[in-house]
């Protein structure tokens, strides 16, 4: 991953503006996002985009540029998450392009498509048969998240009339903690709500009496658990769990995160290689499921042109003289966390549809408690190089 470091950097931003603008609607929800799988979907819009569109497109993603986007998507494809059976976390991650029928992919994009992203090219009835068309396509989705996600385009999400093109990023993590929970002794407790009448749900919480990896700064604690490497990885993947002191303070902390720099705040706050004593560990067992239109979530932060009928998009698809202008008319993601006591399984789909217009803090304490029985952040990260896979937020683990 020599450099990436700055857009690595960028894809943690990313991660932060997300989350921010997806629990700023005044709803209060848990979420879980893949920033790694969004992103690589608006890059493979942008490898078929042009003038102002690309530029946009660009801008979103970051500072590093869009070469560099190119690049960390094409190094994540060909060599992060090409894995052989048996290496542990299992980890796969594929990309998906389904072009109308009776239309041609420009040979440039579908060049880039290829031997860039390693993606799948297949032809698609979407005018003939647009329902089939919809049934085929979540059917990869679901086999390539190990059927995690199912059904992510709903029926009547693709129109026979306009959808030229669909392109999908699918993203799918199993892990097993190197240092399992013991289902014995998981035991229901109180977990707080963020609102200030003191509301609480009873929920199981897993424990452990072994040391931790943790650290302690102003304000929040930081819980690393590691995932067991098997099968020769040299990539080594852990859960952040980022626990604010106040039951109320996760907003406050998703600020603090995104306005001193993501990647660089994630760097400082990893726990050191020693582990601590604690004295009382509880973590919530919980699945989070998020299913959201990123189109409206992106607009919010910055693309607009994207999803206007321009002729910037024209050099994806092939299309009669004079050519119609393209939109993006859905960016569809679904994330899927599940954390108990063995580990973790994780999925991501994100689906993008073109329309043709016809501890640096000092030292740790000898004993800590992490208790968290309040809402809290998780981010699951590659800590080799920084990649954050995925990124979320519990309120309340019976949702």
């Amino acid at each position: 991953m020599e450099g990436l470091a700055g857009v690595i950097s960028d894809l943690a931003a990313l991660s932060t503006r997300l989350l921010l603008q997806l629990s700023g609607d005044g709803e209060k929800r848990n979420l879980a996002i893949s920033p790694l799988s969004i992103q690589s979907v608006l890059v493979l819009l942008a490898a078929g985009a042009t003038g102002d569109t690309l530029d946009q497109i660009v801008s979103f993603l970051g500072l590093s540029g869009g070469a560099a986007h190119a690049a960390l998507a094409s190094e994540v494809a060909t060599l992060v998450f090409g894995r052989a059976d048996g290496v542990e976390p299992e980890i796969r991650c594929a990309v998906g392009v389904w072009v109308e029928s009776s239309l041609r992919l420009r040979s440039a994009f579908a060049d880039k498509v290829a031997s860039k992203f390693k993606a799948a090219v297949r032809a698609m009835p979407f005018r003939e048969n647009v329902e089939e068309a919809r049934v085929e396509i979540n059917r990869w989705f679901e086999d390539k998240t190990g059927g995690f996600i199912k059904d992510p385009m709903p029926e009547g999400h693709l129109d026979a009339t306009l959808t030229a093109l669909v392109i999908g990023n699918a993203l799918y993590m199993r892990g097993t903690w190197l240092d399992p929970f013991d289902p014995e002794y998981t035991q229901d407790g109180d977990f707080f709500l963020a609102d200030t009448d003191g509301s609480r749900v009873r929920v199981p919480f897993m424990t452990s009496k072994n040391d931790q990896c943790i650290s302690c700064h102003p304000g929040f604690k930081v819980l690393q658990l590691h995932y067991e490497s098997k099968g020769g990885s040299n990539h080594r993947f852990s859960m952040h769990i980022y626990l604010p002191d106040e039951r109320d303070g996760l907003e406050a902390l998703l600020l603090e995160i995104s306005s001193s720099g993501t990647a660089e705040f994630v760097a400082r706050c990893v726990p050191a290689a020693r582990r601590v004593e604690v004295g009382n560990l509880r973590i919530p067992k919980f699945k989070v499921s998020s299913k959201i239109d990123a189109r409206d979530v992106l607009q919010g932060l910055g693309p607009e042109l994207p999803f206007r009928f321009t002729h910037d998009r024209s050099e994806m698809i092939e299309l009669a003289e004079p050519e119609p202008p393209l939109r993006v008319q859905n960016v569809l993601h679904e994330c899927v966390v599940e954390v108990n006591e063995d580990g973790t399984m994780a999925a991501a789909a994100t689906e993008a549809d073109d329309d043709v217009g016809f501890s640096p803090y000092g030292e740790e304490p000898a004993r800590v408690d992490f208790v968290a029985d309040h809402p809290f952040l998780f981010l699951i990260r590659e800590d080799k190089s920084g990649i954050l896979l995925f990124a979320g937020q519990v309120l309340n683990p019976l949702l």
